[in-house]
């Protein structure tokens, strides 16, 4: 994928700069829509995780970089100065004085992985993989180790020595945890 889907400045004949914005807790889509409503370019990341939701694994998309977004001004002479008091907004992330800027290699490098990870297929980003080592954290088998055998978005299948045999068993991803 290319820079390309990540929303540009009108005045494309000057290389803007992209700043850090940090949010409100959990107001990035707020703070997204109303600096969009205000002619700056927003950049939020955002990948797809599992998540349990109701006692289900559910695949969510989710900012990449809680309370964190981009924005560049919409022309050379769009003032960065209302974004501090933007609805959802906390502050510009700033270095001393001066407002942090995103290089466009960096930008590029964080939509890369974005785009990456959304393709994946939810089995890919279980933290749970075939032949990992791990340890049942909840259920009637809680403390019993084993080997992941198969991941699939609502169960893994972990292979476990029960009464002296090697048994196949289903368990949600809540109820596991890598063994250390």
């Amino acid at each position: 994928m290319s820079l390309s889907s990540i929303p540009v400045a009108e005045d494309s004949a000057v290389n803007l700069p992209w700043y850090v914005v940090h949010t409100k807790v959990r107001q990035e889509q707020t703070a997204y829509d109303n600096l969009a409503r205000q002619g700056y370019a927003v950049y939020l990341p955002r990948i797809k995780i599992l998540k349990r939701i109701r006692g289900r694994q559910q695949v969510q998309q989710e900012p990449l970089f809680p309370r964190y977004l981009f924005l560049q001004p919409g022309s050379t002479a769009h003032s960065i100065a209302p974004v501090r008091s933007t609805l959802g907004v906390t502050t510009m992330v700033r270095f001393g004085q001066e407002p942090a800027v995103m290089r466009p290699e960096t930008l590029k490098s964080i939509h890369d992985f974005e785009a990456h990870r959304n393709a994946a297929r939810d089995e890919d980003i279980s933290p749970f993989h075939p032949g990992e080592r791990i340890r049942v954290a909840a259920g009637p088998l809680i403390g019993l180790e084993g080997l992941v055998s198969d991941v699939s978005q609502e169960r893994v299948v972990v292979l476990m020595q029960l009464l002296g045999q090697d048994t196949r068993v289903s368990l949600s991803h809540h109820q596991l945890l890598v063994a250390h």
